[in-house]
C-alpha cells in the first residue's frame, strides 16, 4: 500500500468516525429534544391544572362573597319591612286614637293590631321561611292570593296618599 492509499484509508476512516459521530449526536440530539418536549408538555399541563384549580377556588371565593353580601342585604331589608310594619301600626293606633268612637277608628284599630302582629310574624321569621310560605299560600290558593295582593295594593296606596295628605297640608301651614 502506497502512502497515498494509507492517507486514503486514513481520511475514509476519519470521515466514516466522523459520520458515526455525528449521526450519534443527531441522534443523542434529537433524543435530547424528544425528552425536552416531553418534560415542557409536561410542565405545561400542570401548570394549567394549578391555574384552572386556583381559578376555581378564585371563582368559588367569589360566590360565596356575592351570596354572603345578598344575605345581608336581604336580612337588612327585611329588617327594615318589619321597622316600617311596626312604625305603620304606631301610625294606626295614633289615628285610631284622634276619633275613637267612630266605626272608622275601629278598621283603622283593627287595621293596627293586624299590621303590628305581622310586624311581629316578619320579626319572628327570616327571609326565607316567609317566602317559602308566601310562595305556598300563593300555590294552595292562587285567587285568594291574588285578591289579598290587590287589596293590600290599595289599601296601601290609599293609606299613603293620605299621609302625603295630611303632611303636604301640615307644611303649607
Amino acid at each position: 500500500m502506497s502512502e497515498n492509499e494509507d492517507r486514503a484509508a486514513t481520511r475514509q476512516h476519519t470521515a466514516r468516525e466522523l459520520v458515526d459521530t455525528t449521526r450519534e449526536a443527531g441522534a443523542d440530539l434529537v433524543q435530547t429534544a424528544r425528552d425536552a418536549s416531553a418534560d415542557l408538555a409536561r410542565t405545561a399541563r400542570e401548570e394549567a391544572r394549578q391555574v384552572a384549580y386556583a381559578t376555581a377556588g378564585q371563582a368559588d371565593r367569589v360566590r360565596i362573597g356575592v351570596r354572603q353580601r345578598m344575605r345581608d342585604e336581604v336580612d337588612r331589608q327585611h329588617r327594615q319591612v318589619t321597622d316600617r310594619v311596626n312604625t305603620f301600626a304606631q301610625e294606626l293606633d295614633a289615628m285610631a286614637a284622634e276619633h275613637p268612637d267612630t266605626p272608622a277608628s275601629e278598621l283603622v284599630g283593627m287595621l293596627a293590631e293586624r299590621s303590628r302582629s305581622f310586624a311581629e310574624y316578619l320579626d319572628r321569621h327570616d327571609p326565607e321561611t316567609v317566602l317559602d310560605e308566601l310562595q305556598e299560600f300563593a300555590r294552595r290558593r292562587p285567587g285568594t292570593f291574588i285578591l289579598a295582593a290587590v287589596a293590600a295594593g290599595f289599601v296601601a296606596g290609599r293609606l299613603g296618599k293620605g299621609v302625603w295628605q295630611n303632611q303636604h297640608e301640615s307644611t303649607r301651614s
